[in-house]
């Protein structure tokens, strides 16, 4: 496959209306060095040639891993090994800026690099503009934006049903256990699930605050004061239930809190969100608002 490296734009989040790479007739050689930029490549039809802790990506988000049977493992996503991913030829390399930014110089020596963004406001919005550049980066914009028509399909059939519930404008707090401790992370505004609140017509206690990769971490004691439904994800590992102040928790001695089932992630991906979404607002909607 050869391409001609002039046309492309190695600074990530500079598209400019052009696609990072010239399509051929076979598809891309993508390696991706973060979870949602595999499951975007999944998304879109495409199998990367080489990808960041494909074991990692099968227990915590789970889709299309099938897909990924025979891949190569280029190292972890914090560590990636720059001789495995050169030894296959890339087209294009996938990674994000917080964890990557350093490495850029070293990515664009193999192939063009496209580093996804932070999210600074809205993690639901990032979803859509992350998926958006690297669909346009492959030139397969047509099948993103009908995967982003499901998702805003889920998103106006949840908000309908809360407020027909009575769920509008209710506070709502969005927590993720920690396995092995009494300890959680709690979902800031420039979060997915945080976009997702707000998207749904609800409110939060940390809606208002960014965080840095939009999570705070809390313990049982900060929840002592939290007059708010709560909704925690679990691997369940996790030790909250057998923490005694637990039980004095507001929100859970008032048996407003729900559990959200494991393999839900909440950290970005086309098809990941739609399914956090219809499973936080069926969650919602079998408890009663405060």
């Amino acid at each position: 496959m050869k391409l001609d490296r002039r046309h492309f734009l190695l600074a990530a989040g500079a598209l400019a209306g052009a696609p990072l790479l010239a399509r051929a007739a076979s598809q891309p050689r993508v390696i991706t060095l973060e979870y949602h930029a595999t499951e975007m490549a999944l998304a879109l039809g495409l199998r990367p040639v080489g990808v960041a802790d494909a074991k990692g990506y099968a227990r915590w988000v789970g889709y299309g891993k099938a897909q990924l049977a025979g891949v190569a493992n280029v190292g972890s996503r914090q560590q990636p090994s720059l001789e495995a991913m050169a030894r296959l030829k890339p087209d294009l390399i996938v990674g994000v800026d917080f964890r990557h930014a350093s490495l850029r110089g070293l990515f664009n020596r193999i192939a063009p690099t496209l580093l996804l963004p932070s999210p600074e406001l809205d993690g639901l919005a990032s979803v859509y503009a992350d998926y958006r550049q690297f669909a346009q980066a492959v030139e397969l914009q047509a099948a993103a934006e009908r995967d982003l028509v499901r998702l805003d399909q889920a998103l106006a059939e949840q908000r309908a049903a809360l407020a027909r519930a009575g769920w509008a404008g209710q506070p709502l707090a969005i927590l993720q256990s920690i396995g092995g401790v009494s300890q959680m992370w709690a979902f800031a505004g420039n979060s997915v699930p945080g976009g997702i609140q707000k998207a749904l017509g609800l409110t939060g206690p940390w809606l208002d605050t960014p965080a840095r990769q939009g999570v705070e971490t809390k313990t049982v004691e900060d929840l002592l004061t939290l007059q708010t439904s709560i909704t925690l994800l679990s691997d369940g590992r996790s030790k909250l239930v057998q923490d005694p102040v637990w039980q004095r928790v507001p929100a859970i001695r008032a048996g407003r809190m729900s559990e959200l089932p494991a393999g839900l992630w909440p950290f970005g991906g086309p098809a990941s969100t739609p399914r956090l979404v219809h499973t936080l607002g069926q969650a919602l909607l079998a408890l009663k608002p405060a």
